[in-house]
């Protein structure tokens, strides 16, 4: 055990460390000295040795080394360039990659909630027959009976218009209870948060909104904002880093990019009595999630059965609040995503590897030799480590550029279908991480090939000595280790591939999903009324008589859901019935439409029986609906649903069915009513005006917007696009990973093809004499050219088995995924294997034609 070193000797060696002259120029001194004493130099010993003991002694021996190897690492680098050149940008492809995707899981996953004991807030919801997680029936309810919650607040996302000098402007806002900052611990950034004893004017503020739209003023505390349905007054700034609720935007048409709440407002009333969408609550320290939930839904039943007018039934869940905003379905999708990223990694070890081993191998009489001389192998090892060193430090560097590239993008696709994004950065666990990483792929390649050459036997070393430069070989061990890298190489890219295709083929079909409408040349305005209150409805009927006017445009209606956008209102079946009938069962959802007589027309949408509705379907004339085909066949079957009597209008027709939730799931039951017999549906979202052209619809816009706010100038008309575009929006989170794991497989396909044509490459070089006795002896080129490409055969119809294995292994995991896609087939599988089997046997034909045109007689007289 090397003994502690004194503070003067930790001095000495620095000091000589710092001045390795002066240290050398002393050595030679005394040494001259002490042999002139001795008299005779066979006295004096070993100089050689004795220099060494004295830097031992003096020095560091074991850094002057490491120095000595990372200068012959480099200049053998530079030496072979297009080995250094290959190795980095595949070592760097691969490690980039990985750090990326693990900065997303990083911020998504890892990090925790940025509140004060995060563990103990937990997110109150209703669960349904209409939705897993819905409204909670009875907020104040489940607050006065629980003993669980140290507090619970209620919250809602909604859009606001704020009134500014050049008109009015549309922010994100949050409506919440009193208690809803304490809940979460959170403080703001300026001024304070909400308070019992504030007036429902107050409002709290976002520090990006604080900047963008307020321009940092230092004195914004106590600064009022004028929307145009009431003013409120600023009270606090919360600081960058508060993003709460996280989904805020998803439910608002067009803002889905801006994911970022604007203000805060409180509940006018101060406090939530009955049902709302959002419920947020910090357990007690000495409850468990589990009592909570458990007492929070024996709460909700006896509220429910004490219910003067009990709603439909809703059993109160509660779940970690982690969970309830990564959800384990997007937990599954993340750890998928790294999975396929690590393996990217692996095939770029592999392939870098077997470069490597290749490398080593053509060095092996350097290495035999050294070994000859008395080298131990501890100290090859270290000369091996100093080079992987290097080329793991460039790695890593162009590796940490490439990750932050890379998440920027995706971030810039993805923020808006990706809980948490904004806590998504580079950080030190990242850094941890690619340190770590680099760590791990650099001993990876440095030691394999180095331990299977020096694991070959002693009669390898000799003969490698005796063959001299240029035509060494590789051993046993080093060729059953380079074959299974590029087997590994052939069954990851294969797995990868698999997923690709798997996605490429779901995309596909969803693409040529009929979604029950048409939307060639058919353009959607959001309204928004931006007044203190709602419009007159009747003017949307007018807006929609006179787009429907307008040149070129052959039908319009408005809505004020639009197929696809997924969100819309939803109720129960136990709220229909048919007069006459028996209730329906079992209990589903139906989801329902608020329109205008324009709507199935501007669409398209076959009315099957019956008829849509008119102008005449108005308030005073009696309440008419109109149903989908499902649930015609629910409600109805056996007899003619047109002219029966429900609880909720007369059925005047039946429509074909629309994919309004996504493309990927079954049209729902749907009720369609005439906005003129129901006003009060209209909400602070919104209508959707569609409108059809007959001609390419360029230039409408400005032309609608004139329409629209000639009825009302208090209407804003945004998230202007096509009916394509919402068709295009909602395969979007589709796309995205379809557009991650294709470049993954493409990347693998190019190093599994790369490799392979590296390992036959050198497999036939290293055959030269034997093609050349061949030849000489009067084999055929042909059959020389067989000989290599029955090795590359072998070798990749053993990757394509193992990868065959693994993508029916990794078929599992896709179950849950918030992307659905099927399991893998013979009809995927095959051509796909066949694809990746002539792919790297093309990669082989030109190392085969190599083979085959050796000239034996230049060849034998080489050797």
């Amino acid at each position: 055990m090397t003994p502690m070193l004194s503070l003067g000797e930790w001095y000495r060696r620095v000091h000589y460390l710092l001045h390795r002259r002066e240290l050398e120029d002393q050595l030679r001194l005394d040494m001259e000295a002490h042999r002139a004493m001795m008299g005779t130099p066979a006295r004096f010993g070993n100089t050689l040795r004795l220099r060494e003991e004295a830097h031992d002694t003096w020095g560091w021996r074991w850094l002057h080394d490491l120095g000595h190897d990372l200068r012959h690492g480099l200049r053998s680098f530079v030496a072979d360039r297009a080995y250094t050149t290959t190795a980095v940008t595949t070592l760097a492809l691969g490690i980039g990659t990985t750090a990326a995707v693990f900065t997303v899981v990083n911020g998504v996953l890892l990090r925790p909630l940025p509140f004060p004991d995060a563990g103990r807030l937990v997110q109150v919801s209703g669960q349904s027959a209409l939705a897993e997680r819905g409204a909670v029936p009875d907020v104040d309810g489940l607050r006065r009976g629980s003993g669980s919650f140290a507090a619970i607040a209620g919250y809602e996302v909604a859009g606001r218009y704020l009134r500014t000098s050049t008109g009015s402007t549309r922010v994100m806002a949050v409506q919440a209870e009193g208690d809803f900052f304490s809940v979460l611990g959170a403080a703001p950034r300026l001024g304070r948060t909400f308070t019992a004893s504030d007036p429902p004017d107050a409002a709290v503020i976002g520090e990006e909104f604080w900047r963008r739209d307020l321009e940092s003023d230092p004195n914004v505390i106590g600064r009022t904002l004028a929307f145009t349905d009431r003013s409120v007054t600023i009270v606090g700034v919360m600081p960058r880093s508060f993003q709460f609720p996280y989904a805020a935007a998803s439910i608002l048409p067009g803002v889905a990019s801006a994911a970022r709440t604007d203000v805060w407002l409180r509940f006018p009333g101060g406090r939530v009595i009955h049902r709302i969408g959002e419920v947020v609550g910090r357990i007690k320290a000495d409850v468990s999630i589990e009592a909570a939930a458990q007492e929070a839904a024996a709460v909700g039943d006896r509220l429910a059965a004490e219910a003067p007018h009990p709603g439909p039934p809703t059993r109160v869940i509660v779940e970690p609040l982690a969970d309830a905003i990564v959800t384990p379905p997007v937990q599954r999708l993340l750890a998928l995503l790294f999975g396929s990223v690590v393996l990217l990694l692996a095939l770029a070890c592999a392939n870098v590897g077997t470069l490597a081993l290749a490398r080593v191998t053509r060095r092996s009489q350097h290495v035999a030799v050294r070994v000859a001389l008395g080298a131990g192998r501890g100290r090859l090892m270290r000369q091996a480590l100093a080079e992987s060193l290097l080329l793991l430090s460039a790695s890593a560097l162009a590796g940490l550029v490439l990750a932050w590239f890379a998440t920027r993008w995706f971030l810039t696709v993805a923020a808006a279908y990706l809980p948490r994004a904004h806590d998504v950065a580079l950080d030190w666990r990242v850094v941890g991480f690619v340190i770590a990483a680099a760590a791990v792929v650099g001993i990876m390649v440095a030691l394999i090939p180095m331990l299977a050459v020096l694991g070959a036997r002693d009669a390898h070393v000799q003969s490698s000595i005796r063959e001299g430069a240029g035509r060494a070989t590789a051993g046993p061990a080093a060729s059953r280790l380079r074959d299974s890298l590029i087997v590994a190489e052939i069954a990851i890219a294969f797995v990868l591939a698999v997923g690709a295709a798997l996605l490429v083929r779901e995309l596909v079909r969803l693409k040529n999903v009929d979604p029950g409408v048409s939307t060639r040349n058919v353009m959607t305005f959001h309204l928004g009324y931006r007044g203190a209150s709602p419009p007159d409805p009747r003017q949307f009927y007018a807006i929609e008589d006179r787009v429907r006017q307008l040149p070129g445009t052959a039908a319009a209606g408005v809505t004020q859901l639009v197929p696809l956008q997924n969100w819309g209102w939803t109720s129960s079946s136990s709220d229909f019935a048919v007069r006459g009938r028996p209730r329906l069962s079992p209990e589903f959802p139906i989801q329902m439409r608020y329109v205008t007589p324009g709507y199935l027309a501007t669409l398209r949408v076959a009315v099957r029986s019956g008829r849509g509705f008119t102008a005449d379907d108005t308030a005073s004339a009696t309440p008419a609906v109109v149903i989908n085909e499902t649930l015609a066949r629910r409600c109805c079957a056996g007899f003619d649903p047109v002219g029966q009597i429900t609880n909720r209008g007369t059925i005047v027709g039946v429509v074909a069915d629309v994919r309004q939730a996504s493309l990927d799931r079954p049209a729902e039951p749907e009720l369609y009513f005439p906005i003129a017999q129901n006003w009060s549906q209209i909400s602070e979202l919104g209508m959707t005006l569609l409108v059809r052209t007959t001609t390419a619809p360029a230039g409408l816009t400005d032309v609608v917007r004139s329409v629209v706010h000639d009825v009302n100038p208090d209407l804003a008309v945004f998230d202007v696009k096509g009916m394509d575009q919402v068709i295009a929006d909602s395969l979007a989170e589709f796309t995205l990973y379809l557009s991650v794991v294709t470049a993954f497989a493409a990347l693998a396909l190019v190093l599994a093809a790369s490799g392979t044509y590296g390992v036959i490459a050198y497999l036939a070089a290293s055959r030269t004499q034997e093609f050349a006795v061949r030849a000489a002896l009067g084999a055929r080129r042909a059959a020389i050219a067989r000989l290599v490409l029955a090795r590359g055969a072998r070798i990749v119809g053993l990757g394509l088995l193992i990868g065959l294995a693994g993508a029916l292994a990794a078929s599992s995991m896709v179950v849950g995924l918030p992307v659905k896609v099927r399991e893998p087939d013979l009809e995927t599988l095959a051509p796909l294997a066949a694809a990746l089997f002539v792919l790297a046997m093309t990669a082989s034909l030109l190392p085969a034609i190599h083979a085959s045109r050796v000239d034996p007689v230049r060849a034998l007289k080489a050797e």
